[in-house]
Parts: structure tokens; sequence; C-alpha cells
């Protein structure tokens, strides 16, 4: 208990000063392409200085800031609204039961869900005290700084949500869109922060990089449940997440593909940055006080679905 305390201080210490909760001003004007409130509720922008915050492992939030999300004008673009008109509709879409569970499934928080099945994993695989210690803290770690890299693209790029392009498909100079003014998504309402890049994708792949790196296994063996469901599902390798999220938040209507897959992407490389800068692998078979970081083999990184 007493390490313990001596640790968070020390945390406490070191994130003296980091931008939380510092005034972060969205100025960017209305336009085609731009973020803005979203129906029913039109929040405004949520956490803005999420995206100037310090982070924990990264060098910066932009480290890894992907390029920016496809032209209003492209076929890819257009293929991303067409895919969300048809498939994240609250009412009317192509979806199947099974993907419209798939949409709710993952419509809480993530963090929750990730905590709970990696306490579920320790104690199923037995691990010990600083086995699981340091399994939540390369988790943590890299959602963090997921955060803090999703929102810092969020805001540079200030790309609008599906509900927005949608609605508004006859501003976009694109003719293989249509307008459809009362579309909604099938969530209750469209988180209020821009589209591109997804939080949730790029948490879930940083995450998993990191963990199956820690854990020195591609089988990741994890029970996962959901509130918003109350159904729980078992992922036997991270590639299987990874697909699902991405599936999931384009059939709730909240994100376009191009924005989960490249937060997938990006997630990956998070994770591989902590992994290598901070959590080096343990050669299991040496165990004494004095062991140091050695090279044993890794895990390939989790796919993401194109």
């Amino acid at each position: 208990m007493a390490f313990g305390e001596r640790a968070a201080d020390h945390i406490l210490k070191l994130r003296e000063g980091d931008g939380r909760y510092a005034p972060v001003e969205f100025t960017a004007a209305p336009a085609p392409g731009v973020w803005r409130p979203t129906p029913p509720d039109h929040q405004p922008y949520l956490d803005t200085w999420l995206g100037r915050l310090r982070p924990m492992t990264l060098t910066s939030p932009d480290q890894f800031r992907p390029g920016p999300p496809p032209a209003l004008s492209s076929a890819r673009y257009a293929q991303d609204v067409n895919e969300l008109k048809a498939m994240g509709a609250r009412t009317g879409s192509g979806r199947t039961a099974r993907q419209t569970e798939t949409a709710r499934f993952f419509g809480g928080n993530l963090l929750v869900q990730f905590q709970t099945g990696f306490r579920d994993y320790a104690d199923r695989h037995r691990l010990g005290i600083a086995e699981t210690a340091r399994l939540f803290a390369a988790a943590n770690a890299s959602a963090t700084d997921a955060v803090i890299a999703s929102w810092d693209a969020k805001f540079h790029y200030a790309f609008w949500r599906p509900v927005t392009a949608i609605r508004m498909a006859d501003t976009d100079d694109n003719p293989a869109t249509e307008a459809d003014p009362k579309w909604l998504p099938l969530a209750p309402e469209t988180p209020p922060h821009p589209d591109y890049i997804s939080g949730h994708a790029t948490v879930a792949s940083a995450v998993l990089r990191a963990v199956t790196g820690v854990l020195g296994t591609s089988h990741l063996d994890l029970h996962v449940s959901s509130e918003a469901t109350g159904t729980t599902r078992h992922y036997k390798h991270a590639d299987e997440f990874n697909k699902d999220m991405i599936d999931a938040r384009v059939w709730v209507g909240v994100h376009t593909r191009t924005a989960d897959v490249v937060g997938c992407r990006t997630g990956n490389r998070i994770g591989s940055w902590v992994l290598s800068h901070h959590f080096q692998p343990l050669d299991r078979a040496d165990t004494s006080p004095a062991s140091q970081p050695s090279q044993v083999s890794q895990p390939a990184p989790p796919k993401c679905p194109s």
C-alpha cells in the first residue's frame, strides 16, 4: 500500500500543468465538411482540451497524427456516406439483428469494458500482482494517449459527423451522394465532437496492441461485457475485436468507416510506441528481482480491416 501511494504521488507530480481542463476554443466556421453541433441535442464540442493535453508516453499529441480525411468530392467519401446512410440509420436500415446488436454492444463506456475484461483475464490466468499491475499500466497508458491523439486529429481536421454529412449531402459537391434532411443514426445521439478519427477505434487498437505485447501472445482470450446490450462476448484474438469495433461505429451511425480504419491504424502505432519505449517484454524464465528486459518474441500487431 505504501508503495502504491508513493507511485500515485509521483504520477500526480508528473501531471502537474499538463493542460487538463485548459480553455481551448473551437473557432472553425461552418462550411461543407466542417463539424458543427449535431441533432437532436446540438451539444457544443466536448472537452476540446483533450487534443492539447500532454501525453503519458508520446512526445506530443500530434506525434501520430494521420493524413486528412477523404475529400468531399472523392469516391471514397461517397462510399463512406452511402454505407452509413444504408447501414447506420435508425429506421429502414439494411442491418441484420446481429449487426444491430454489435452496433449497440460498444455503445457504452469502452474503458469500463476493458477494465472489467482485464480483471477477469488476470483472475482466470492467475496473473501475479506485478504482472497484473503491468497489464493495467500498459493498457491505460495506451488508452490515455490514444484519446489524446484522436482528439488532436478531431480538433485539427474538424470533419463533420455522418448525420450532418447525410442531411447536407446537397452541399458536398459530390454527385454520388444524395441528401436526406430527416436522417438519424441508430445511436440516440451523436457524440459531440468531430468524426475523424474515431476515438473508440483508436483506443481499442492501442490498448489491444499494448496488451498482446505485454502478454506476449496474440491469443487474447478476453471476455467483454456490455451494459448497453446486457450481453458478453468472448474474443480469441485482437483482430476480431478491432473488426467488430469498426463495424459497430459504422452500424450505429456515428462514424465513417474511414474514420474507424484510420483510427485503428493510429492506435496500433501508439500501442507499439508504448511497448517499445516503456513496456519492453520481460523474459519470464528469469523472475529474479535483478532481471532486466530482454529480447523475446513478440506477437504480430493486430490487424485493422480496410
